[in-house]
């Protein structure tokens, strides 16, 4: 009998090909400026970027699919739940290599683990007698994206991934803003999963996730302060004096929350209006600390429109669904104006069998917002990225 580590190494090896396959076969983008000009003059909410949901994912094993395909026959509740086999069956591009194909917008599940270990033996892997997790054992945030089922990840730390992104940076130093989003995870499974104490978001977790970010890429975050300004509030800010310039923000990130209710208030409570934040959050329409709001529905795109006409940036979602995902969200979601789209299927990963894809037929993953257009400066040109 073959050792379940050919097993995994002879996977491995096919979906490597598979991929290499796919990449292969996308045709080239167009040619374009070899250096940016005129991004002086546009503004970073002008520009619309592509980018992934669960950016660090990687799918459950075929002996896990198969556990969780009986149980929701059994448990037909499942069905369409976060424990949905059908809906997990998927994996993304270590982060390096979606850099690489132009994305500049990523999302990550981060799980507070303060002494560490909180999330190396996971109960599927019990049960099923499949390797654990690596890199996981030490103090620090983690990356993942349900605990006990879907705990595979391509960065398995915040830190590792931020890195990552880091490295990707410092040799592309002209590169267009990398937007993350970053959903704070505290939710328990239901019962049997419900097996490893998950640590709140406090105001200790929340220090200690601002520590981890600012020992990465703490020189290069686009901050809260320095898009409020002088205004009285951010909202006032972006909807007033506006957001900043794309050529002050190359080379740097911007991070906001996916999280409101709770873990939104705590770090409001941490740092009221968002002063001496790092991150943004993806709350508040109308509210002083207002300035990139979160409408994963895109709708028919009318109330995005709306927000980004106003000034507000916007993150919207080009499909919800890794089965049949709708053509007719991605067009919705694309022409809403909204500033970060994400998709579960970017350039290099279609989906096998339809084809479905969301790209841009540039290097970057970025164009000039279609919403924004007529009162815009943005032409292509302002948002090229040199050549390395």
């Amino acid at each position: 009998m073959r050792s379940r580590q050919f097993v995994r190494w002879t996977s491995g090896a096919v979906v490597a090909s598979l991929v290499a396959l796919v990449v292969a076969c996308v045709p080239p983008p167009p040619e374009e400026a070899a250096a940016p000009v005129g991004d002086d003059l546009v503004r970073l909410n002008e520009v619309q970027f592509l980018g992934t949901h669960n950016s660090y994912i990687l799918g459950p094993s075929l002996g896990l699919i198969n556990a969780l395909t009986v149980g929701a026959g059994i448990f037909p509740e499942l069905e369409g739940s976060d424990l949905d086999p059908a809906q997990l069956n998927y994996s993304h591009r270590p982060l390096p290599d979606q850099l690489a194909s132009g994305l500049r917008t990523f999302e990550l599940d981060l799980f507070a683990d303060p002494t560490g270990g909180r999330f190396s033996r996971p109960l599927a892997a019990q049960l099923l007698n499949e390797p654990y997790p690596t890199g996981v054992d030490q103090p620090g945030t983690k990356v993942l994206h349900i605990q006990e089922i879907n705990y595979i990840s391509t960065c398995p730390t915040l830190v590792r991934c931020l890195t990552q992104l880091r490295a990707f940076s410092d040799a592309n130093p002209d590169h267009l803003p990398i937007v993350i989003n970053l959903e704070l995870k505290e939710d328990t499974l239901p019962s049997p999963f419900d097996v490893t104490p998950i640590q709140p978001f406090d105001a200790a977790q929340l220090t200690i996730l601002e520590d981890e970010i600012r020992s990465v890429i703490g020189d290069r975050l686009v901050t809260p302060d320095e898009v409020r300004g002088t205004a009285p509030d951010l909202a006032t800010a972006v909807t007033t004096s506006g957001w900043p310039s794309v050529a002050d923000t190359r080379g740097r990130f911007l991070l906001f929350l996916d999280n409101d209710g709770a873990v939104q208030d705590r770090y409001l409570d941490l740092h009221p209006n968002l002063q001496d934040a790092l991150i943004f959050t993806s709350g508040g329409q109308g509210e002083p600390h207002g300035a990139l709001l979160k409408l994963n529905d895109p709708g028919d795109g009318s109330q995005i429109r709306s927000l980004v006409e106003q000034g507000y940036m916007v993150r919207t979602r080009a499909d919800a669904d890794v089965v049949t995902p709708s053509p007719a969200q991605r067009a919705a979601a694309l022409a809403s104006g909204a500033q970060i789209v994400h998709t579960d299927f970017p350039r290099g990963e279609a989906k096998l069998g339809s084809g479905y894809v969301v790209e841009f037929p540039t290097r970057a993953q970025a164009r000039c917002n279609p919403v924004l257009a007529s009162g815009s400066a943005c032409q292509p040109a302002a948002l090229v990225e040199p050549r390395p």
